[in-house]
């Protein structure tokens, strides 16, 4: 299982295991009052904020100062006064047992994350109290003071997912090539550029791992960033063996050679490889050694460009090379199709079929690129569901069509009026619900749709939590969702206590609610002004709403790169964890 609780008269543990972490939530049943009820304390907050482990200029461990901790009944806090926890990880295949308690330190959180988990394995967990040990008679002066575990050890047992054989096999990159820890591993390989934005020039140094000298370094650096996203990409492709499968992949970005390769390699084994593609452009007057071509008429020669994402896709097909003739014209002749009348092309998934009968698609936000494996984060997504893989497939066979993206009266499109544009396809094949979906139930919805009705359900169902969001908005967040984050939430202190003794410091609300809300960058405020003149110019100034506004809500935890927001200052340079 993937979850497991358990609790006794000193502590509780609560487990959650993912792919590649387990989370587990740590608590102190602590006697509160004279009827010997456990419960947490805002008591325990402040004595694990004066009892912070932390190192002195040598080295050394130090500690508050224990006459500054809350007294209790008139008395003094004794040296047996919890300090942590000790957690030990048992793999129970392996039998292999290992300490989490680095140099053995007591770990002073009450939520830890242990990230040096893998798929698909038990994982057991024995957890104690530490107390400073009593006596330091057997040690000098200078040396690091001794914590000890003390009391029964409460053992929770989790089983990690094995994404390559569950219905749903997730798979989340590190990227943030520029994170603390992976420039403490790889940091032997920065290099610093000069680099001119906006007329401004300035230094910047990067880890780019493709171009690590060192060959090994370079597959471990690559390996580390993409953990196993790229490697589980790259075997859903290769689970087509032979001429009774087939490939309908669409594609915007579609540079990544180890990518291509793979489906090169496709076609060589005889699998139907069809591919759409995002191709765009604009007619630009034609050039000749740098004067304008004009034809017969005088008039000035127009030629077609295409845009970058068009021209590197290209190059990246033409570079494939194929010992077969055959192939290589099955390749170029046979595997692509051009998508030329939306504005973006932004799809990317792999149906997987057999014999014509969709069986697994792979989906979600991952391009085909360098930069989406080892630079963006990202996630991959294997749905391993017939009747899923068929809603792909027919969403695939109208795409092929290449049918305007939105209906006349919302682009101004000058196409086919017989031409049914895929906003109208897309509610034809699944229509805007009503109301939460049914319990462990999959439902689709292909963009763009004709309405916001969809946009503000999703806004509902953000309005309708419970006990927490979890949100991530790569390009902005849409109206109908700042004004949802823009209400009040109810978190409780007690509720924060159980989660870090920090937020529980920091937090002053009657919210009974958290929204973890993660952006790709901090939102400009010159940006913000200019929307937010558009809204009143337009009269909607009174409900308009953005960053600027939600972000002063204690109930909303927002973060964006590497840089956590409090509710009255912005904390920057958080490092992330040493494995996240």
């Amino acid at each position: 299982k993937m979850r497991s609780r358990s609790e006794n008269n000193d502590i509780s543990v609560h487990a959650i295991a993912g792919t590649r972490v387990v989370i587990l939530g740590l608590n102190l049943m602590q006697k509160d009052d004279e009827s010997g009820d456990s419960s947490p304390s805002t008591t325990l907050s402040a004595m694990l904020s004066g009892l912070t482990v932390a190192e002195d200029a040598n080295g050394a461990d130090i500690a508050a100062s224990e006459s500054s901790l809350p007294e209790k009944n008139g008395q003094s806090p004794s040296h047996d006064m919890f300090v942590g926890y000790a957690i030990d990880r048992r793999d129970t295949s392996s039998g292999k047992s290992t300490s989490l308690n680095f140099d053995g330190r007591p770990i002073q959180k009450f939520h830890y994350g242990d990230y040096t988990v893998e798929p698909g394995h038990q994982y057991e967990y024995s957890v104690r109290r530490m107390i400073k040990a009593p006596s330091r008679s057997s040690y000098s002066f200078f040396s690091r003071p001794k914590y000890v575990a003390v009391g029964s050890p409460l053992v929770v047992t989790v089983t990690t997912e094995d994404p390559s054989t569950s219905k749903h096999g997730v798979y989340f990159n590190r990227g943030a090539a520029g994170s603390q820890a992976y420039a403490e591993k790889f940091g032997e390989f920065r290099k610093w550029h000069r680099v001119n934005k906006y007329g401004t020039p300035h230094w910047t140094s990067t880890i780019n791992p493709l171009t690590i000298p060192d060959p090994a370094k370079k597959k471990e650096a690559c390996a580390w960033l993409s953990r196993g996203l790229e490697e589980a990409l790259l075997e859903f492709i290769s689970q087509a063996k032979d001429s009774s499968w087939q490939l309908r992949v669409t594609a915007y970005e579609f540079t990544h050679k180890e990518v291509i390769h793979a489906f090169a390699a496709a076609v060589e084994r005889g699998v139907d490889v069809k591919i759409i593609h995002h191709v765009k452009g604009s007619y630009r007057p034609k050039t000749r050694y740098n004067d304008v071509v004009k034809d017969k008429d005088g008039k000035v020669a127009k030629e077609w460009v295409p845009d970058k994402t068009t021209s590197d896709t290209q190059r990246a097909i033409d570079a494939v090379g194929f010992q077969s003739l055959d192939h290589a014209r099955i390749w170029h002749h046979d595997t692509f199709i051009e998508r030329h009348t939306s504005s973006i092309m932004h799809n990317k998934f792999i149906i997987l079929l057999r014999d014509g009968k969709p069986v697994q698609v792979w989906t979600g936000s991952t391009n085909f690129t360098e930069s989406a494996f080892y630079g963006q984060s990202n996630v991959g997504h294997i749905v391993r569901d017939e009747g899923i893989a068929q809603q792909y497939l027919t969403y695939w066979n109208k795409l092929a069509l290449d049918p305007p993206g939105r209906s006349k009266r919302h682009s101004g499109s000058s196409h086919d009026e017989d031409a049914v544009p895929m906003d109208e396809i897309n509610e034809q094949l699944q229509s805007d619900p009503a109301g939460a979906q049914p319990h462990d139930s999959i439902t689709v919805f292909f963009s763009p749709r004709k309405t916001s009705d969809l946009l503000n359900w999703y806004a509902d169902r953000m309005g309708g939590a419970a006990d927490s969001v979890h949100f991530t908005a790569a390009f902005g967040v849409s109206q109908p969702l700042a004004r949802v984050l823009n209400q009040d939430g109810k978190l409780s202190n007690e509720v924060g206590v159980r989660r870090s003794p920090r937020i529980a410091r920091r937090i002053k609300t009657d919210d009974k609610l958290l929204r973890y809300i993660l952006l790709d960058s901090q939102p400009s405020e010159h940006s913000s002004e200019k929307s937010r003149a558009s809204a009143e110019k337009k009269g909607k100034g009174n409900d308009y709403c953005d960053y600027f506004d939600f972000k002063k809500l204690n109930s909303n935890r927002i973060a964006y790169g590497a840089v956590l927001s409090g509710r009255n200052e912005e904390v920057k340079n958080v490092a992330p964890s040493s494995e996240h």
